[in-house]
């Protein structure tokens, strides 16, 4: 094909073009604290999701530690304390996966102004909350289940502060 004849040429697809804003953005020094506050909340998340496996984990090799001793003496389990042993850690389990997917999101959306990542975060800080305090008033020994509280609410107070960070319009962000 020559080039003397451009107007024979195929034209080329036109491009979608998207503006580099999303319509309001926070002021430079709040998004710079809400790129520190959800780095701090993402990594608090994950700490608490590999918190609740390690749990999890304890409390299978201690039921399966239980079952064995009292099978070694000739008893056995009822059905209904190896169905509540179960639940209890599917539910932390569970809960382990949550937090590790939420503080990964949290972490990844460091740099946007998605609520998303930090609606999900209080949610699953709102379950963690009630479950350790119910573990916590279930047990005589709960003194060891403080720090999950504390980061629990943390993920719920840092989440809930970067929701109310206000926006300003998208032309007003450069004059701060």
């Amino acid at each position: 094909m020559s080039d003397e004849y451009p107007e024979s040429r195929p034209s080329a697809p036109a491009w979608p073009t998207f503006p580099l804003t999303h319509g309001d953005d926070l002021a430079p020094a709040d998004a710079r604290k809400s790129r520190i506050w959800r780095a701090i909340l993402g990594s608090s998340a994950v700490l608490l999701g590999l918190l609740a496996a390690f749990y999890a984990y304890t409390n299978i090799a201690a039921v399966i530690g239980a079952t064995a001793a009292i099978e070694a003496h000739g008893g056995y389990v009822p059905q209904g304390a190896m169905t509540a042993a179960a639940s209890i850690i599917g539910v932390f389990c569970l809960l382990a996966v949550g937090y590790v997917g939420i503080g990964t999101w949290n972490i990844i959306a460091r740099n946007s102004t998605a609520r998303g990542p930090l609606i999900g975060a209080i949610i699953i800080g709102a379950i963690g909350l009630i479950l350790v305090v119910v573990n916590i008033a279930s047990r005589s020994t709960g003194g060891t289940q403080f720090g999950s509280l504390a980061l629990n609410v943390l993920i719920i107070v840092r989440a809930a502060v970067i929701l109310r960070m206000k926006k300003v319009p998208a032309g007003t962000a450069a004059q701060y």
